[in-house]
């Protein structure tokens, strides 16, 4: 017998899991925190204790590096596999390495003992359960689909994805399919988060992550001293904006941010030829603030790139002087300014503007983080940022490649509204809409 269970995840967006058994074997798919202020009704601590029963899995495997989708791991039993991309796991050494510092439970021992999975190649997580990573576009470097053989059946598990960022041009995710995906699958699970999102796409939404760096670069020409507002992981943004960072200004950053930066370029080296992510010809410099005891070792990852990136400090003169665009972070300690308010206080009057590139549900929705909210302080803000998520017609067009019997909707909060949505038409009696917890037997389908 062969089920599919979605713990979390069928009506909301993020803090997904999901169960696949065949034979008595069971595997799960990602196990991410809720995002921050969630009304979910499942709460992580809930999820956890339904998936970790007392009845043994043969591991945990995680699409991509964001929170909602890896952010339980620490509860993961140390006996039980976790499975993750290459550079993925470089990505959330540093992270775990930087939150292990405001953390008494350390997570880089348990990053540590990931195993790590290869784009295009098969591997068995579970006696007759098969997965074929599939690496594909989206905002969090490193993320796989999973095309998965169990009980005779073929199933698609789109986790997170697009096809208007960095890896997607020239339709890379396309010629994946056709390679090493049939038509006529069995099952395709995908996400739907933009359905709800729709209206993001106006004038303050770049439509792809190229059409993003052209912006910016507009922008940057307007002001001398740019702060960009960004998620340290949404890695292809940051390289668009330290491509279009205009000849003469400083792009900058701090040394965490550097890091990742470094760590991004290193991983995408490995994947082909990736421009978007090697070093700027008009910027080989990347200054970083307040480097500390990591300036040797940041020197040493950028020097260690087939195109070098030098890593340096930068004054405050040379930055009055010259201008330049930064990134910047919210403040998680409200007792004491973090290096970019200090920045922002210091520059930000003079000529400054401030660009958020970010969710806007971050500012307005339920979601409101104050932290973000703190930051801006009521100034004046230019909003550039492109989803990390599929559009609706990027979904049909995936449905249409892959043609499948039956489709379950999930990472949405519009899963009932699916086969309503005037593009999926053609496939509206495929749609079967799980609730949290219900199962799917495989056999039947």
């Amino acid at each position: 017998m062969a089920d599919l269970i979605i713990h979390r995840g069928s009506h909301q967006i993020g803090g997904c899991c999901t169960e696949i058994t065949s034979g008595g074997e069971r595997i799960l798919i990602d196990l991410g925190a809720n995002l921050p202020d969630s009304d979910a009704p499942i709460s992580d601590d809930v999820l956890i204790s339904k998936v970790f029963d007392g009845r043994p899995t043969a591991g945990v495997l995680f699409t991509h590096p964001h929170g909602d989708h890896y952010g339980l791991y620490k509860k993961v039993p140390r006996n039980v596999p976790m499975y993750i991309g290459p550079m993925a796991k470089e990505i959330l050494k540093v992270l775990a390495a930087r939150l292990d510092y405001i953390s008494k439970d350390k997570g880089l021992p348990t990053v540590e003992r990931m195993r790590t999975y290869e784009p295009g190649c098969w591997f068995t997580p579970a006696a007759g359960i098969d997965v074929r990573p599939l690496y594909v576009d989206h905002s969090a470097p490193d993320a796989y689909m999973f095309y998965i053989k169990c009980a005779g059946k073929k199933l698609l598990f789109s986790g997170d994805f697009r096809d208007h960022g960095i890896v997607g041009e020239r339709d890379r995710l396309w010629r994946t399919l056709e390679n090493f995906v049939p038509r006529g699958i069995d099952l395709l699970i995908t996400e739907g988060t933009m359905l709800s999102r729709s209206s993001e796409v106006g004038k303050s939404l770049a439509k792809s992550e190229q059409e993003l760096g052209e912006k910016a670069k507009i922008l940057f020409q307007k002001h001398k001293y740019n702060f960009v507002l960004v998620s340290s992981t949404n890695l292809d943004s940051i390289m668009e904006f330290y491509h279009h960072t205009p000849v003469g200004m400083h792009f900058v950053c701090d040394a965490y941010q550097a890091e990742m930066i470094l760590t991004a370029m290193a991983g995408m080296e490995r994947k082909g030829n990736y421009p978007q992510y090697q070093r700027s010809r008009n910027h080989p410099v990347i200054r970083v603030l307040k480097g500390g005891r990591q300036w040797s070792y940041l020197q040493g990852l950028g020097a260690a790139l087939k195109k070098p990136v030098q890593i340096a400090p930068v004054s405050d003169d040379r930055l009055r002087e010259d201008g330049f665009v930064m990134l910047v972070r919210k403040n998680t300690n409200s007792a004491q300014k973090n290096i970019f308010e200090e920045k922002r206080d210091q520059f930000y009057s003079q000529d400054g503007q401030i660009i958020y590139s970010m969710w806007d549900g971050y500012l307005k929705s339920e979601h409101a983080d104050q932290a973000l909210i703190g930051f801006i302080g009521g100034r004046p803000y230019e909003q550039l940022h492109t989803s990390g998520h599929a559009y609706v017609e990027t979904i049909a067009r995936l449905i249409k490649a892959v043609d499948p019997k039956v489709i379950v909707p999930m990472h949405t909060e519009r899963a009932e509204e699916f086969s309503s949505i005037p593009e999926f038409a053609p496939w509206a009696d495929r749609v079967n809409v799980l609730t949290d917890g219900k199962h799917l037997n495989l056999d039947k389908l």
